[in-house]
């Protein structure tokens, strides 16, 4: 399944860089997370709960590794997420790029779903996919916006 899309940030670059690498903001960024922690440097350990269709909700152990960093403009971001319905598992590659008015970001994933939430088809994975990449990008732009408020404390 591929992923991929560009969405404009109201914020310098560094500071979208800096809230990208955050597991608290990355945790709130991802819809059904319900804890995600630092474990090294670029990786992250967590549980997701997501429900696909007819796939009802459930627990997904999740790992996150972000590779290639080249601060602050570009990462690769490696998952791998299990759980009692299946796994999904690939890499998304992020580029920020200063514009005016703000940062963009561009970014590509190629993930592979994979046990009973892969039956559910293609085109609904893809719905969903692209709904939690909003929610996601809108968590972000939330928080971005709350940081450059308070003067980028936090």
């Amino acid at each position: 399944m591929i992923v991929d899309g560009e969405h404009t940030f109201p914020g310098p670059r560094q500071t979208v860089w800096d809230l990208l690498q955050d597991p608290e903001v990355l945790s709130k960024a991802m819809p059904g997370a319900r804890k995600l922690h630092l474990t090294g440097d670029g990786t992250y350990e967590g549980v997701i709960r997501i429900g696909v269709g007819p796939v009802t909700a459930a627990e997904w152990s999740l790992n996150v590794a972000l590779k290639d960093r080249v601060e602050p403009e570009s990462y690769v971001m490696q998952v791998d997420s299990k759980g009692a319905l299946g796994f999904t598992r690939g890499n998304a590659t992020v580029n920020l790029n200063e514009v005016e008015g703000g940062t963009r970001m561009r970014y590509h994933a190629d993930l592979s779903v994979g046990g009973k939430v892969a039956g559910v088809g293609q085109r609904l994975l893809d719905q969903v996919a692209k709904m939690l990449t909003k929610q996601g990008l809108d968590a972000l732009n939330k928080e971005l916006e709350a940081r450059l408020r308070d003067g980028g404390a936090r």
